[in-house]
C-alpha cells in the first residue's frame, strides 16, 4: 500500500477452522486458536480429499483439497489516545476469500463477498484506546467454488491506516501522463495529477504538494495547490506538472518515477504523512492492422496467463515468491501477463511494473455462472470499479478485461452485459476494453459451421471491445483480420498445437506463434499456462501441469523452446524426445511433446533416439563423447525446432550454437552416478525479520561429482533451527501424495523445493536436510532487521 499512514497488519493472529457462534465477541475467549501470521491460506495445509477421477466437479477443480468450511480470524490490538485523537481510522483488506464479515469490538464493520477484490473499511465509530479486537469470518462452503484452486483465508496483506480528518483517499492519486504523440514524450511529458481528498472534521485549509522523484530520489518536478475543505465531504484538485527527457517505461526498459503527494496545513504543517505512488511514463498504441507500439516502437506480446496461487503457499502471497516465478519466465523472453482470471494482488502489478511485463488486468472469470453468479447484479458495479480505481496507476496495465469465457456467448442477453460493463469502465479510463471470448463451440452445432458463419458471430461481438481477445481462435485470425476492423490478442493458446477454424479441439502442430508473426492485426499471444497451478485436476494430480513452468518455479525443457522463439538472448538446448516419462496429467491438446533433457534414459546402449534441439541461432552443432556429429538449422524444420536422430550412449551429449559462424551459446547433458548426497542451493543467504522475509531452497539429488541424478525419487526431511518457519515443501511432481506444507517432500527429477519464512527475531537459521543413505545437506542463513 502506498500510503505512509497505513502500519502493515499481518502479525499476530488467531485462526479457527470452524464457525463458533460468538466468535465475533470482543470478550470470546480464543486463546486455544492457532497463532497465524498473514499472508495465510488455511486451505494448502489440509488433507486431500479425493473425488471423482475425470469429472467437472468442485473436488477436482480446487486440487483435491479439503476446501469447504468457514474460517474465523482475531486480532488483540492496542490503540493510545493518542493513536486515534482527531484521527480517522480504516483497515484496508488486499484480499479475504470469501463472503468476508468484519467486526470491530464485536460490532459488524462490513465486508465483501468477492474474495478477489481489495476492499477497505471505515472503523472510526468502532475503535476505542486501550485493546481493541477484530474478528472476520469467512464463508468458504456456501458457494460452489472457482474452477480453479482459490485458497481460502486472509491471503493478502491486511494494513491499519490512521489518518487526520482531513486525508487523501485511498486510491485517490490519479497520475495521468497527457496524450501526445510517443515522440514528443522524449522531450518532455506533462502529467497531471489529481488529487481526492476526504475531510471528516470541520472546515479546513492548507495546501497539497506534489513531488515527483526519479532515478536516484532526484525531484524531477514539483508543484502545489491550495484546498478549501469548507466541511465534511470529499474534494478533487488538479495539480500540473511537467518532466524533461523522461525516462519511458516499456517492459524492456521499466524506468518508473514516484509522485510524493502529502498535505499541510496553512501554518506549514504537515497534514499526517506522504501517499507515494510509483507511476510510468509511456505511450502504447493499439491500432487495427498495424498492431502494437509502445513509445513509437512495434511490440508483440509474449504473454502467459497465471492463476494467483503459488504452489508451496497456496493462494497466501509472498511477494519474493512471485518475483523469483516472473525473473524465471522473464529469463525466457515473457513480456506480457494475463491475470486469470480475477484481480491480482496489487502487488503483483507493482512487480510487473518494475521487472517490465505488460498486463491485461482481469476482473472477472463467469459472470452469471459459478461462484460469482450469486453477486454479480448487487456487486459486479462496486467490485470492478474498486479494481480499477486501485489499478489505473500501473504502467503495465495496458488492456482492462470483464471477462473469460462468459456464459452464453453471443446471445442478447451476454451482449447487454458486455456493453454494461465495457460502457462503465470507460467511464473511469480510457485504456482498451476487451473480454476473452472462448471457441465458437456453444452451441454444439457451431462446431464445424462454416468459416464465414464464425466470423459473423465473432463481428457482432468485436462491437462492444476494444480489442478482440481470442482463446484458441488463431485458425481464424486472418479470416477476423479481412472481415473485422479491430486488433486482435490471442488472450489463450496452447502452449504447442493450434486448432484448425472450425474446430479448436482438432489440433495441428503449427504453433500458435507462428499465427502472431503472419499477422500485423494480431498484437500477441498468452500461453495457458505460465505456471502450473493447483487445481483442475485429474486425480492423482493435485493441479494443472501443462505450463511452462512447473509448480515449484523450475524452468521445464519446453521453456527452452519458447526462449528460442520468444527471446534474443542466444539460446541452445537439447532435450529427448520421450514418450515413456511420466504422464504430466494434463490434457492432450494443452501439453507439450513428452521430453527429458538428461543422459540417465532407460535406454540400450546404441539404441537410436530423437533428440529436440532448440535454438534461436543460425545453427546448432551436436558432439557426442568428443566426436561431432554435424551441424544443423532451425529454418529447415517445422516450429524451428531441430530433431536429431542419433544412438544413445552414456557420457556426455554437447550442443553448440553459432551465430555468424561463431560459437555464442551450448548446452551440455552429463551421465550422472549413483545418488551420493543432497546439496540445498538457496536463492538468498539473507532474510528480512520483518514478516516479508522468504527464502526458496533448491534441494537436490547429486552424485559424488555434482550431477543431478535425473531419475531420483527421494523422501527428503527438512528441519529448522532458529526463529523461523518451514511453510512446506514440494517437487515438480504435481501427483504427488504428501500436502504441500509439510517439512517433507518426495524429489521428482532429482529436485525439489522448499520455503522458510523468517521470524521476527534476527539471528541465524540452521536448515537441514536428510534422506535415508544420502549424505545430508545443512545450510545456514542470516534474518536481519
Amino acid at each position: 500500500m502506498n500510503d505512509k499512514n497505513a502500519a502493515l497488519f499481518n502479525a499476530d493472529w488467531k485462526f479457527l477452522l470452524g464457525d463458533p457462534q460468538d466468535a465475533f465477541r470482543e470478550a470470546y475467549p480464543d486463546r486455544t486458536w492457532k497463532r497465524v501470521d498473514l499472508p495465510h491460506d488455511w486451505v494448502i495445509s489440509q488433507p486431500f480429499k479425493r473425488g471423482e477421477e475425470n469429472a467437472y466437479t468442485p473436488q477436482n477443480m480446487q486440487g483435491f483439497f479439503a476446501w469447504e468450511g468457514t474460517a474465523w480470524y482475531r486480532k488483540t490490538f492496542f490503540l493510545s489516545d493518542t493513536d486515534i485523537a482527531g484521527k480517522e481510522a480504516y483497515l484496508y483488506f488486499g484480499g479475504a476469500y470469501r463472503n468476508s464479515a468484519v467486526y470491530v469490538n464485536g460490532q459488524k464493520a462490513g465486508g465483501r463477498a468477492y474474495g478477489y477484490s481489495s476492499f477497505e473499511l471505515n472503523i472510526t465509530c468502532l475503535v476505542k484506546p486501550g485493546n481493541n479486537c477484530i474478528a472476520v469470518r469467512l464463508d468458504n462452503g456456501c458457494e460452489a467454488p472457482d474452477r480453479w484452486y482459490s485458497g481460502s483465508g486472509l491471503y493478502r496483506n491486511v494494513y491499519l491506516r490512521l489518518v487526520p480528518a482531513v486525508h487523501i483517499k485511498t486510491w485517490g492519486v490519479l497520475i495521468k501522463t497527457e496524450t501526445v504523440r510517443s515522440a514528443d514524450l522524449r522531450s518532455s511529458a506533462p502529467v497531471t495529477v489529481t488529487v481526492s481528498l476526504v475531510n471528516r472534521g470541520g472546515p479546513a485549509t492548507g495546501r497539497v504538494y506534489t513531488r515527483i522523484l526519479g532515478r536516484d530520489n532526484q525531484t524531477v518536478a514539483q508543484s502545489s495547490q491550495p484546498f478549501n475543505a469548507a466541511g465534511a465531504g470529499e474534494y478533487a484538485l488538479q495539480l500540473r506538472l511537467e518532466i524533461q527527457t523522461p525516462l519511458l517505461w516499456s517492459a524492456e526498459e521499466p524506468n518508473l518515477y514516484r509522485a510524493v503527494v502529502h498535505l499541510e496545513d496553512d501554518a506549514g504543517n504537515p497534514i499526517g504523512k506522504p501517499v507515494e505512488v510509483p507511476f510510468g511514463i509511456r505511450s502504447i498504441e493499439i491500432t487495427a492492422h498495424k498492431g502494437m507500439r509502445v513509445n513509437g516502437e512495434t511490440v508483440k506480446l509474449k504473454g502467459v496467463c497465471l492463476h494467483h496461487d503459488c504452489g508451496i503457499t497456496g493462494s497466501a502471497f509472498y511477494e519474493a515468491a512471485w518475483r523469483r516465478r516472473l525473473l524465471a519466465l522473464k529469463s525466457i523472453g515473457c513480456n506480457a501477463i494475463r491475470t486469470s482470471h480475477n484481480p491480482p494482488a496489487e502487488e503483483l502489478l507493482d512487480l510487473c511494473d518494475e521487472l517490465g511485463f505488460y498486463v491485461i488486468d482481469e476482473c472477472f472469470d463467469k459472470w452469471k455462472s459459478g461462484y460469482y453468479a450469486a453477486h454479480f447484479d448487487d456487486d459486479w458495479q462496486r467490485d470492478l470499479g474498486d479494481f480499477l480505481l486501485r489499478d489505473r496507476n500501473h504502467p503495465s496495465v495496458f488492456i482492462w478485461s470483464v471477462g473469460n469465457e462468459v456464459e452464453n456467448q453471443g446471445s442478447e442477453d451476454m451482449r447487454t452485459i458486455l456493453k454494461t460493463l465495457a460502457s462503465f469502465v470507460r467511464t473511469l479510463d480510457d485504456r482498451p476494453v476487451t473480454c476473452a471470448l472462448e471457441p465458437h463451440v456453444h452451441p454444439p452445432a457451431l462446431i464445424s459451421a462454416p468459416v464465414s458463419r464464425l466470423v459473423e458471430i465473432t463481428k457482432t461481438l468485436a462491437e462492444d471491445v476494444d480489442v478482440l481477445g481470442l482463446n484458441y481462435h488463431e485458425a481464424l485470425y486472418q479470416d477476423y483480420s479481412a472481415a473485422i476492423d479491430k486488433p486482435i490478442a490471442g488472450t489463450e493458446c496452447y502452449e504447442y498445437y493450434s486448432g484448425v477454424a472450425s474446430n479448436y479441439e482438432d489440433v495441428t502442430a503449427k504453433n500458435p506463434w507462428r499465427f502472431v508473426l503472419e499477422d500485423d492485426n494480431v498484437i500477441g499471444q498468452f500461453i495457458w499456462a505460465g505456471i502450473d497451478y493447483l487445481g483442475e485436476s485429474a486425480w492423482p494430480a493435485k493441479g494443472w501441469a501443462g505450463a511452462i513452468l512447473d509448480i515449484c518455479g523450475f524452468l521445464k525443457p519446453n521453456a527452452f523452446y519458447r526462449k528460442s522463439i520468444w527471446s534474443e538472448e542466444p539460446v541452445v538446448y537439447l532435450a529427448f524426445l520421450d514418450p515413456s516419462r511420466k504422464p504430466d496429467y494434463v490434457r492432450g491438446r494443452w501439453s507439450f511433446p513428452k521430453l527429458s533433457s538428461h543422459l540417465n534414459l532407460d535406454r540400450p546402449n546404441r539404441e537410436p533416439v530423437t533428440a529436440a534441439v532448440f535454438t534461436n541461432c543460425d545453427e546448432a552443432e551436436l558432439w557426442i563423447n568428443g566426436k561431432k556429429l554435424g551441424r544443423r538449422s532451425p529454418g529447415d524444420f517445422e516450429n524451428r525446432i531441430i530433431q536429431w536422430t542419433f544412438e544413445y550412449v552414456p557420457g556426455e551429449v554437447k550442443t553448440i550454437g553459432y551465430r555468424a559462424g561463431k560459437e555464442v551459446c551450448s548446452h551440455i547433458l552429463r551421465t550422472a552416478g549413483p545418488p551420493r548426497r543432497i546439496e540445498l542451493r538457496p536463492d538468498k543467504t539473507v532474510l528480512a525479520s520483518d514478516g516479508t522475509g522468504i527464502v526458496h531452497v533448491e534441494a537436490l539429488i547429486t552424485d559424488e561429482k555434482g550431477i543431478l541424478c535425473p531419475n531420483e525419487e527421494a523422501l527428503v526431511e527438512f528441519a529448522l533451527i532458529g526463529d523461523g518457519t518451514i511453510l512446506g515443501s514440494c517437487s515438480p511432481d504435481i501427483s504427488g501424495a504428501l500436502g504441500y506444507a509439510l517439512p517433507k517432500t518426495l524429489t521428482s527429477g532429482g529436485k525439489a523445493l522448499v520455503i522458510l519464512r523468517a521470524g521476527a527475531g534476527t539471528g541465524t537459521l540452521k536448515l537441514s536436510a536428510y534422506s535415508g543413505t544420502l549424505l545430508p545437506a545443512f545450510l545456514e542463513l542470516e534474518a536481519i532487521t
